[in-house]
């Protein structure tokens, strides 16, 4: 359970950008996993395979065939989804603690762009033309390209097909359910969660009701996109978040939440994240 919890957290953490547009937005590896599996992002990943896979062979693919061209692409795709996880994590967090802002998308992607292209044309030129220099398929200007092309998909996702799938899930969200103790609760519903030995307290805006339940069972049925956990003691709803006020953060009820001095810095990134009205002092 432990190690699950560990993984969950993982996939939560968000790394944030600098788009084209000079706005900033974010993206969490959980997000990411959504999206691969999207049939938005294999329409898309479909259109740019034919577009490169048939251009002609000196203006856009590294190989001469077809079949290389394809297999080119497919391969580079297949290295950056299975690197891009702990790369995307690493970097923006070495980034932001140099810096200390969000880090450039186009700086972001394009070394693991230029590694997955350059691998994947090394292995293919291994195999199908041993007598060729694996690395001479590779020009300054095909790097250039594979660049800006994965710059393009990488915008897209990021300003509107990532904010699309994350409309859906709000929708999607409205008519989830927790089970606590047994019962089933309306995830929309819970303004916040105390916990006080081994019970907890939900609260909405009819008022509260306790109930025999251990805080971590609830904490396994939400993501950072339902809420937050301020303080070991205390879950609140992105939805009934006013502003974030010292170590206490207010709700539109009018409740005041603790907030856990190690906590602070999380909760915030967490607001800004949200891309919402709340307010910060």
């Amino acid at each position: 359970m432990l190690a699950f919890r560990m993984f969950s957290k993982a996939l939560d953490h968000q790394v944030h950008v600098y788009v084209s547009n000079g706005a900033i937005t974010h993206f969490t590896l959980r997000e990411m996993h959504e999206f691969y599996r999207s049939w938005q992002m294999w329409v898309l990943i479909t259109v740019g395979f034919f577009i490169m896979s048939t251009g002609h062979p000196v203006t856009l693919p590294q190989f001469d065939s077809f079949g290389l061209r394809m297999a080119f692409w497919i391969l580079a795709l297949f290295i950056y989804m299975m690197t891009s996880d702990l790369y995307s994590k690493l970097t923006g967090k070495m980034w932001h603690r140099l810096f200390g802002k969000a880090i450039p998308l186009i700086l972001l992607s394009s070394p693991l762009v230029l590694a997955s292209t350059y691998l994947a044309a090394a292995i293919l030129a291994m195999l199908f033309e041993p007598d060729r220099n694996p690395y001479s398929v590779m020009s300054w200007q095909m790097n250039v390209r594979n660049v800006l092309v994965a710059h393009v998909f990488e915008t897209v996702a990021l300003l509107w097909l990532i904010p699309a799938q994350r409309a859906r899930k709000q929708n999607e969200q409205i008519e989830r359910w927790i089970t606590l103790a047994g019962r089933k609760f309306r995830l929309a519903d819970i303004a916040r969660v105390k916990a006080a030995e081994h019970y907890l307290e939900v609260h909405n805006e009819a008022g509260s009701e306790i109930i025999r339940e251990r805080m971590s069972t609830f904490l396994d049925q939400v993501t950072l996109e339902d809420g937050i956990q301020t303080h070991r003691s205390h879950w609140v709803s992105q939805r009934y978040v006013e502003a974030l006020s010292g170590y206490k953060l207010r709700l539109i009820c009018g409740s005041k939440i603790p907030v856990a001095r190690g906590r602070l810095d999380q909760v915030r990134a967490w607001i800004e994240a949200q891309n919402s009205p709340v307010s910060l002092a």
